[in-house]
């Protein structure tokens, strides 16, 4: 039961970082220029690259070696999974964008930004989950000092790098048209599952721990295919080409730096 509360107490801090970094879309103009989309769909596409090295397939390839497990098949594995199961979303969105279509329906977003709040929902399941091994694992050791000081930085950690997770699911849904508030609803909504699926874990870590490798790099695969298929060739429908690089670079910078300084 203990490790239960300690991980609800952990994902609740991350998933309100979360919320915090959402809260972004209250400072922007609701009608934006169309450059200044473009720079946010970049900025988006690099914290969800330097969240799928540094936070996902790096951390997944070294828990798959304190496994003994073949870090490089396992975490492959994922990847690819991961990949297919946007390949299937993507065209299931497809077909159902083309009938609304036909049926002169409003589209109420974007595919691209689906498949963004999509993947990056999906990457945080593994980080809810790995906080709640963290604290089992403490709780199971007797309350060890160390172990328990060490889940706790984990869910700080990954609480301060959701900042411009929330950020960069909140600001493209405003310049879409999509209320500030329900902007940044969905922005915050996104973590939700954080807690949800720290619990779970907590509650049945014996079972899961093996699999975590696997669904960290199941995650990282599906940010980047959004990344590559969707956020990159928007980033860049300008007359301005380099803004969305630039704003890529930024969000890569800043979650990197996040990454590796926590």
């Amino acid at each position: 039961m203990d490790s239960i509360i300690f991980t609800l107490l952990g994902t609740l801090f991350t998933f309100s970082i979360t919320t915090l970094g959402a809260l972004n879309v209250f400072f922007v103009r609701k009608k934006s220029s169309g450059d200044i989309q473009k720079v946010f769909l970049g900025f988006a596409g690099g914290v969800m690259i330097a969240a799928s090295i540094w936070s996902l397939l790096v951390p997944g390839i070294e828990t798959a070696n304190e496994n003994n497990q073949i870090s490089w098949l396992v975490v492959s594995g994922g990847f690819i999974i991961g990949v297919i199961i946007l390949l299937a979303a993507d065209r299931l969105i497809k077909i159902k964008y083309n009938r609304m279509l036909k049926d002169n329906k409003k589209l109420p977003l974007t595919k691209n930004t689906i498949m963004m709040l999509l993947a990056i929902t999906i990457h945080n399941i593994p980080e809810g989950i790995a906080v709640g091994l963290a604290f089992s694992l403490a709780v199971q050791s007797g309350m060890n000092t160390g172990l328990m000081s060490g889940a706790i930085a984990l869910a700080v950690g990954i609480g301060i790098q959701n900042y411009p997770e929330g950020t960069a699911v909140a600001l493209p849904l405003a310049c879409e048209g999509v209320s500030k508030k329900k902007a940044f609803f969905i922005g915050s909504m996104s973590a939700i599952v954080e807690p949800i699926f720290g619990v779970i874990a907590a509650m049945v870590s014996g079972i899961i721990r093996p699999a975590l490798p696997l669904l960290l790099a199941l995650a990282a695969g599906t940010m980047i295919y959004v990344v590559v298929e969707e956020l990159i060739p928007q980033a860049h429908m300008s007359e301005k080409d380099t803004i969305g690089t630039l704003g890529f670079i930024v969000g890569f910078l800043v979650m990197m730096i996040l990454d590796v300084a926590l």
